[in-house]
């Protein structure tokens, strides 16, 4: 019967690890999702100013006047490409939601797929996002050559 018994939890050890292993995933998938979601709402909030926006959701790591320019006018373009969508329809997709052929020319380099995010209305790509605890570590995806792109960060 004792061997029965540590057989039984031999088979069953692994599949318990497993579990909480998932579950650790699916949080830290379902975190970043909630920044995402948070942060394309306040962006869809034409009363808030970009600024702000900025301060509150961007890690800018060398800060400068060109580099808070050029994010400025970044997150006004996406803001005036989500003012003309129903953004309750959007589709948050994470990397791994995603077919193949639309991630295999992603270099993901050395960041974590989990945390990569893109959103979608109407089937069509608005923006990529690359999150960082609770922050936007990315929201600009760039070609680096041979057919390939990266998550540029600030």
């Amino acid at each position: 019967m004792k061997n029965y018994l540590f057989y039984l939890f031999l088979m069953v050890s692994p599949l318990i690890s497993f579990s909480q292993e998932n579950r650790e995933n699916t949080y830290r998938h379902t975190d970043g999702l909630t920044t995402v979601q948070d942060f394309i709402d306040d962006l869809a909030d034409l009363d808030k100013p970009i600024d702000v926006i900025m301060s509150q959701w961007v890690i800018v790591d060398h800060p400068s006047d060109e580099l808070y320019d050029y994010l400025e006018i970044s997150l006004q373009e996406i803001r005036l490409n989500l003012s003309s969508k129903n953004v309750d329809q959007i589709v948050f997709k994470n990397y791994r939601e995603l077919p193949i052929k639309e991630v295999r020319d992603i270099d993901i380099e050395d960041q974590d797929i989990n945390n990569m995010f893109f959103l979608y209305y109407k089937q069509r790509l608005v923006t990529s996002l690359y999150v960082e605890g609770d922050k936007i570590r990315s929201f600009t995806l760039v070609s680096k050559g041979d057919n390939m792109a990266h998550f540029v960060t600030y």
